[in-house]
């Protein structure tokens, strides 16, 4: 049976905002951005200042470029963290972000990580709690 790849995106979106749900002992939801099936450059998700992009996919080991040009792009001109959450087969979930958002000593934004999911999560509880503080403060049903 084919998978259908719309489908198979939608709930990973879904999944990583139920983790960051229970990772970050979130109040409230961590809910997708409806409006980015219609509108171009939106990220699949927002957590604060993150704009986290969510990228499901069957074989592979490294996200494509084109991945990460998107949500680069999603989080240009508004003040936003790029962070591309992706998944392959077999592998764990990762993270890939620029370099200096977590150290802002590195000035060369072409430098990224690639972060297991629970390291990002320990990154985001210990010095991005101010971006989990606006998530719970803004939400709105």
């Amino acid at each position: 049976m084919p998978v259908n790849s719309r489908a198979k995106g939608a709930n990973f979106e879904r999944e990583i905002g139920n983790l960051l749900v229970k990772d970050l002992n979130l109040n409230n939801p961590v809910k997708r951005i409806l409006e980015q099936t219609r509108t171009k450059e939106l990220p699949d998700l927002r957590l604060g200042r993150w704009c986290l992009e969510c990228k499901r996919y069957g074989d592979g080991g490294e996200p494509p470029q084109d991945w990460w040009d998107q949500v680069i792009r999603a989080s240009e001109g508004y003040d936003l963290i790029p962070a591309l959450i992706y998944k392959f087969n077999r592998r764990p979930i990762k993270v890939r972000i620029l370099a200096s958002t977590i150290n802002p000593n590195i000035q060369n934004d072409l430098i990224t990580v690639d972060l297991l999911w629970p390291d990002f999560v320990q990154i985001l509880l210990e010095l991005f709690q101010k971006d989990i503080e606006l998530h719970e403060q803004t939400y709105q049903i």
